[in-house]
């Protein structure tokens, strides 16, 4: 899956850019705002793609001007009660302190929301992380009840309401950095790297809704590498 939007690339992740992943996720300046702080190796990272690699995690590289600049993700979905744990983290400093991950987070939150009809979108982060918890509340993410018994984070939640309720102020105040204030369209996604083994992992068994939508982007893609 490729989503298109306010000049960002997200790319699904794949295992030819689990390595590079790892070697960012590993820096000094990444690990030290995350809950697992050991270093990661190359086989650990292959079981850890191998166990996400699933309709239940979606991990995508950020891409900006042809270069990968971070990842964002919503892992561990729950189909039935529609919800899910999202996520992010910049490793190229240049875009750090930016509007790209904001334009990120809108992007998978849209996704999320609006195309996926989700109810909540949870967030772990450690107490020490300042900087982090105050981009999720700007977000509008509030404090909530733990969801399990990782000691020294904060659990926060955005519902689909609160979300519903801050992004237009939002996206009028993204007209300086970006033309386009619409929300995400069935245009901006491509499936037409999921054509393989993809459909199978990604693009089955889901509730009737999302799998009307999933059947129409494989579609779209096979007739897009026909043409």
């Amino acid at each position: 899956m490729i989503i298109r939007k306010y000049g960002l690339v997200l790319k699904r992740l794949k295992e030819e850019d689990i390595e590079l992943v790892r070697q960012k996720r590993n820096s000094e300046a990444v690990s030290r705002n995350m809950y697992y702080k050991q270093e990661i190796t190359p086989e650990m990272q292959k079981a850890w793609f191998h166990s996400i690699n699933n309709k239940y995690n979606g991990y995508f590289i950020i891409s900006y001007k042809g270069k990968k600049i971070g990842l964002i993700h919503g892992k561990n979905v729950d189909f039935e009660k529609r919800t899910c744990e999202g996520g992010i983290f910049i490793w190229d400093e240049e875009y750090l302190n930016s509007a790209i991950p904001s334009l990120a987070s809108i992007i998978m939150n849209d996704w999320t929301f609006l195309l996926g009809n989700f109810k909540s979108i949870y967030a772990k982060v450690l107490k020490e992380n300042r900087i982090a918890l105050s981009y999720n509340k700007q977000q509008g993410y509030e404090p909530c009840e733990p969801q399990n018994n990782d000691k020294g984070v904060e659990w926060l939640v955005l519902t689909k309401e609160n979300y519903l309720k801050r992004i237009e102020g939002i996206r009028k105040n993204m007209a300086e950095f970006i033309d386009d204030e619409k929300s995400i369209q069935l245009d901006d996604l491509d499936a037409s790297d999921d054509l393989g083994k993809e459909i199978e992992l990604y693009y089955k068994g889901l509730p009737a809704d999302i799998q009307a939508l999933a059947d129409e982007l494989i579609a779209r893609a096979r007739k897009k590498t026909t043409v």
